[in-house]
């Protein structure tokens, strides 16, 4: 090849080097800068929402700026044309080495070459220049690293724009995609749009539009209707509110309503910059709802009269409701028909005077809306869509008001018991439940079968020496009420149950027994030893709650309770077992007395196995029977551990010289269960204090929801007085703050069920009723001047007030347990002290007796130190609130610490090692004379504690006036319906219901074998017992009773209590009355009588002269006597005088309360003006029947 071709390839091979470093780093630029365009654009067409002006100008401006970069990086520096010479050059530049060879030989060849220079000497310059090109690769090394330094460059620069795209924000995305797809119009590229319905549409003139809109891409907060009548004329904007429908998403539909449309509109939907196209609303000449009107015509078993509702719209009313429509048109409209949302119709009937008529029945949640026929047979929308709201008819409450607690009796007292309960609609039945030794529980019908009542307070006495029961029993009782409702069927609730445990007759019996029973704190002695059958009362207990509430209890949640149930009872069971293998080994082989306390536990500990296997399986219901034998047994072991001990020691119950066998089965009882009483009672704090901490959280929940409440009201009111109409916002705002209620009611409910609060019941159904007002008041919109919304502001507002009630009632509560704890402790100490100065007397038992007293003080230790830790914090909390009581408090923790009893109590043990007892017998003194000292600071604070004001302390005597009424309205009208019931049963063969003497036989036929019967106890001869008592003319309990049988409503006749024939004893308006039910009315009379003299007592506190209450104490105890029940009308004007002046003595007491006037006096009641006498005795019976309000 020609050398000089070689040189021209060279020369060639550097140009095109040089330009693709050129091109290289041009493209570096232009992608470069072309991709940030981009991703700013994106990020601006977010900025603007994607709007389709901003996506078009944001298209232009990144063309124009690929454009600009293009023609700057790569058309303006490739345009430029270089010469062979330069070329030469740039590669002498890039390789000095080449010492101007390349750069002499372009230049002697240039043109043909010159003359002047010799051809064989141009040659081989040539030819030395291709050598040269040859060591430098023929010019290939020229810009290599340029090159490859721009080509990473750009592929870097593509890399992080991928991922930025990838993993940046959505927004970027739909931004590219906007501006780079430019097939698509800018308004289907954008990302974010709002579907509105109906968009443009025909609508009858007059009419009222709903308009729907649904973002699409994008989430607000709000969303706006901008609508204008003419083309003219401005847009103005109509706000529009979250969807609540069924399947909406609150945060992404919208609705609201366009009212009176009379001319042609144009709107569209703006929400966060983002805006809808524009619709345009036709208005015809079509039928259209003019005015509806309403009547509800609620479920029979209300009670409740229909209610009307002119001009409404929005319903919401109690289920199985039948609502009635009245439909005005705009025009004449042959026929329509009601339109529900699962696409049921009802039709609409036309009327002579052009209006239709249909109605529909309340069953479920949803929507509803007007459809009529247009003058061509066209279906028209008539009305906009209206809320279907459902108040469900809550379940009736029950619990118990006497005693209300866990108690103890001996086998000769009077249990009374006292059931309420009350329901919205009424209380068709109250019935009373108990059971001896867990045996098949016996019914007693406190009330039913006559007119529902919203409240019944019913009383029960149990006669338990009729029973015959023995120490170690024990009576277990709950109530059942059920409802009135016959729409869904009638709802029973049920009471949580309650234990009676039979104690002995001997009056050294200590009452720190009792105390445990109250579900007391930890603490040695006396109360230590019932604690292993306090827990199993609790697992009794657990156990029953748990099958009561499955209904209401999710499957989960359910198998959950259960395996905690299962745990407990299987732990229990490991500390029985463990107690009978020490005992065993201790005591058992020396003392054969003690065996049958032994023997009695090994039982027990079969009976929990029982109920774990029931457990395991999930089979709670069957788990109930082996505890509750297991609970007798573990009292009866009890009770044995009592007798032995008191034998043993005389009867003394503590103290030195006893014997020896005694004193170490104490002390093994002691310290063995005194660790599961300190256990439960850090539970049971910790448990208190959770329950505490969510009362609180929940009383800032309804501040708060009450003070959204009054704003609704205040805006509503607001807009009324200037003529606006809320639209649907007011509506959607109740519903709202209704779901908040209810789900806080929920929250209440469930703390109820976990802690056995019943104190919550009150709050929770207050709460439940504000959300059912709530619901009503968005129904009724502002057309009842806000009484619905005033209600539920109400009825909030006492919730509140009963949860802050419960808030202050803590510290008082928590006293209790400090002065409890510390009253344990100075008997502990009394204890240990009659102990120390024993243990010369012990021989050479006394190293292990004095190491048994150093464990006793290290207990004392750790419960003095909790109980100082109490006292501070008690102190702190009460400071703001109880200035007086928190001072006391604070010196009672001091003396802890200034005494030094923690370290005197420490010191103590070594001192039980010496040889002479007198100095820790000193030692000993001296901590008793210090806790007793301790105990008397925290009795002082106690007694501080709760002082409350005036105005309060009425109140609570105002509530308790109105238990007082309530509870006398319901004894007359279970009197009424007792004597109609025995009326209509006169004369017939009543079957024994109430056999209690047969229950009593059978309680201890079935001791520690419930699943035998005993000879006359027999579950399956029930049936027939009314006959087996005739046929001696005696009774189960053997006693002479004329051969009649028991009537279910009281006790068991017991013969010859009253003698001669029943009928004797008149009755009602000749009814029938035995001797039964007067005893039961004479001791609810007493009971009532009893609580009126305590409140007349408590008056006297506050300073109020209670002067009337003095005569209705009298005529309560006038109906406390049998020949009161000889003149039937005689006690009907005695119950009637007694009840008016009770009502009126509540009436005068709750003005007092209410007003916090001073000078109003309670017996001014008689002194009222004949014009609102009327007026007071409604307010009378809406206090005394609670009258519901329509729904």
């Amino acid at each position: 090849m020609d050398p000089r071709s070689h040189l021209i390839d060279v020369i060639r091979s550097v140009r095109n080097r040089w330009r693709l470093r050129l091109a290289l780093r041009g493209a570096v630029v232009v992608v470069a800068g072309t991709i940030l365009a981009l991703l700013l654009s994106a990020s601006g067409l977010e900025s603007f929402r994607f709007s389709a002006t901003a996506i078009i100008g944001f298209r232009i401006l990144s063309l124009a700026v690929f454009v600009g970069l293009l023609f700057y990086g790569l058309v303006w520096p490739l345009r430029r044309r270089v010469t062979d010479a330069q070329v030469a050059m740039y590669l002498e530049e890039c390789d000095p080495t080449l010492e101007a060879a390349i750069i002499s030989a372009v230049e002697a060849t240039a043109n043909g070459g010159s003359p002047d220079h010799s051809p064989r000497l141009v040659e081989k310059l040539v030819e030395q220049a291709i050598e040269q090109c040859r060591a430098v690769e023929r010019g290939s090394i020229v810009d290599r690293s340029a090159v490859k330094r721009h080509t990473i460059a750009l592929a870097a620069i593509a890399a992080i724009a991928a991922l930025i795209v990838a993993l940046g924000p959505a927004y970027l995305r739909h931004g590219l995609s906007a501006l780079l797809i430019i097939s698509r119009s800018a308004e289907a590229s954008s990302p974010y749009s709002i579907e509105v319905t109906p968009g443009s549409a025909k609508v009858p003139r007059g009419a009222d539009q709903a308009v729907r809109a649904k973002l699409v891409g994008f989430t607000a907060k709000d969303a706006a209707v901008l609508m204008r009548t003419s083309p003219a004329a401005p847009f103005e904007r109509v706000p529009l509110v979250p969807a609540a429908g069924p399947g909406n998403d609150i945060a992404g539909t919208f609705e609201g309503m366009l009212f009176h449309l009379d001319k042609q509109t144009d709107y569209y939907v703006e929400s966060n910059g983002v805006i809808s196209k524009t619709f345009t609303l036709a208005v015809v000449d079509l039928p259209t709802v003019k005015q509806l009107d309403l009547e509800y015509r609620f479920p029979s078993y209300t009670g409740l009269p229909p209610r009307k509702v002119d001009d409404g719209g929005d319903v919401a009313a109690i289920r199985g409701t039948h609502v009635l429509l009245h439909i005005t048109p705009t025009m004449a409209a042959p026929s329509g028909r009601i339109l529900l949302n699962d696409g049921a119709s009802a039709p609409l009937t036309t009327q002579s005077d052009g209006s239709l008529t249909g109605s529909f029945r309340i069953d479920r949640q949803g929507f509803y809306r007007i459809e009529l026929t247009g003058p061509h047979a066209e279906k028209v929308d008539a009305s906009p869509q209206y809320t279907i709201d459902v108040i469900d008819d809550q379940a009736p409450a029950v619990h118990f008001t006497k005693p209300g607690r866990d108690t103890q009796a001996t086998p000769v007292e009077e249990l009374f018991l006292e059931a309420r309960a009350d329901d919205d609609y009424g209380i068709r039945s109250l019935q009373l439940f108990y059971s001896v030794n867990g045996a098949t529980a016996k019914t007693i019908n406190l009330f039913g079968g006559g007119k529902p009542l919203n409240e019944v307070s019913a009383g029960h006495t149990i006669y338990l020496e009729e029973l015959g029961l023995k120490p170690g029993d024990f009576v277990s009782y709950y109530a059942k009420a059920t409802d009135t409702d016959v729409v869904q069927g009638p709802k029973t609730s049920t009471s949580d149950i309650y234990f009676v445990q039979i104690r002995p007759f001997r009056k050294d019996y200590k009452q720190a027994q009792s105390q445990a029973m109250g579900g007391g704190g930890g603490g040695g002695g006396q109360q230590a030893v019932g604690e292993l059958s306090r827990q199993q009362r609790e697992i009794v207990a657990a156990t029953f709650n748990i099958v009561r509430d499955k209904a209401k209890t999710k499957a989960d949640k359910f198998r959950e309770n259960v395996v905690f149930i299962n745990l407990a009872q299987a732990k229990l069971r490991e500390q029985v077992d463990e107690l009978v293998g020490k005992l065993k080994a201790r005591l058992g082989a020396v003392d054969p007395a003690f065996n049958k306390l032994a023997e009695v536990l090994p039982k027990a500990a079969e009976e929990m196995k029982l109920a774990e296997n029931d457990l395991k399986a999930v089979k709670p219901d069957n788990a109930l029977s082996p505890e509750q034998r297991a609970l007798k047994l573990l009292q009866e072991a009890e009770q044995q551990y009592e007798l032995q001990v008191s034998m043993q020691n005389g009867g003394g119950g503590g103290g030195g010289g006893g014997n020896q066998y005694a004193e170490d089965l104490a002390d093994l009882f002691e310290l063995e269960l005194d660790k599961l009483a300190n256990q439960y009672e850090m539970q049971q704090r910790a448990m208190q204090q959770s329950g505490d901490n969510q009362i609180d959280q929940l009383v800032e929940k309804l501040k708060e929801l009450a003070r959204r409440q009054q704003q609704e009201m205040e805006r509503q009111r607001r807009m009324a007085q200037s003529g606006q109409n809320s639209g649907g916002s007011s509506s959607a705002n109740q519903r709202a703050l209704a779901d908040e209620l209810e789900k806080a009611a929920r929250q209440l409910e469930q703390l109820k069920r976990d802690e056995q609060r019943q104190d919550l019941n009150d709050a929770m159904r207050r709460m439940q009723d504000a959300a059912d007002a709530m619901r009503r008041a968005a129904a009724n919109g502002s057309r009842d001047g806000g009484a619905q919304a005033q209600q539920a502001l109400d009825r909030l507002r006492e919730a509140q007030q009963k949860l802050e009630r419960n808030q202050g009632g803590r510290g008082e509560r928590d006293i209790q347990r400090a002065l409890r704890q510390a009253e344990e402790l100075a008997k502990e100490q009394k204890e240990v002290a009659s102990d120390v100065n024993s243990l010369d007397q012990a021989g050479e038992g006394r190293q292990a007796r004095a190491q048994q007293l150093a464990q006793r003080k290290d207990a004392m230790d750790a419960k003095v130190a909790d109980l100082q830790q109490q006292l501070e914090k008690l102190a702190n909390e009460t400071r703001r609130d109880e200035k007086d009581a928190s001072r006391r408090l604070d010196e009672a923790a001091g003396s802890i610490r200034d005494k030094k009893i923690r370290e005197m109590i420490r010191y103590s043990k070594a001192t039980l090692q010496g040889s002479g007892s007198q100095y820790a017998r000193g030692m000993e003194e001296t901590i008793g004379t210090n806790l007793d000292a301790l105990q008397k600071k925290i009795g002082d604070a106690a007694s501080a504690m709760g002082k409350a004001t005036k105005q309060d302390a009425m109140s609570r005597a105002a509530d308790k006036a109105r238990d007082l009424t309530r509870g006398l309205e319901s004894i007359d009208q279970r009197m009424r319906e007792r004597t109609q019931n025995g009326r209509n049963q006169n004369g017939r063969d009543q079957q024994g219901r109430d056999q209690q003497g047969q229950q009593g036989q059978q309680g201890r036929d079935q001791q520690g074998q419930q699943g035998q019967q005993g000879q006359n106890g027999q579950q399956g001869q029930q049936g027939s017992q009314g006959s087996q008592g005739s046929q001696d003319g005696r009774n189960a309990n053997g006693s002479q009773n004329g051969g009649r049988n028991n009537d279910g409503y009281g006790s068991p006749n017991r013969g010859g209590a009253y003698g001669g024939d029943a009928r004797n004893w008149g009755g009602y308006y000749g009814g029938y009355w035995n001797p039964d039910d007067i005893r039961q009315w004479r001791r609810e009379y007493r009971e009532w009588a009893n609580d009126a003299d305590a409140l007349r007592r408590q008056l006297q506190q506050t300073g109020v002269s209670p002067r009337e209450l003095d005569d209705i104490i009298r005529d309560l105890q006038k109906l406390d006597n049998d020949r009161v029940y000889t003149d039937p009308r005689g006690l009907e004007q005695l119950q009637a005088a007694a009840l008016d002046k009770l009502k009126k003595f509540e009436f005068g007491l709750r003005r007092k309360a209410e007003t916090g006037n001073d000078s109003l006096s309670l017996s001014g009641s008689d002194q009222v003006p004949d014009g609102f006498r009327q007026a007071i005795e409604e307010y009378y019976r809406s206090l005394s029947k609670k009258q519901p309000t329509p729904r």
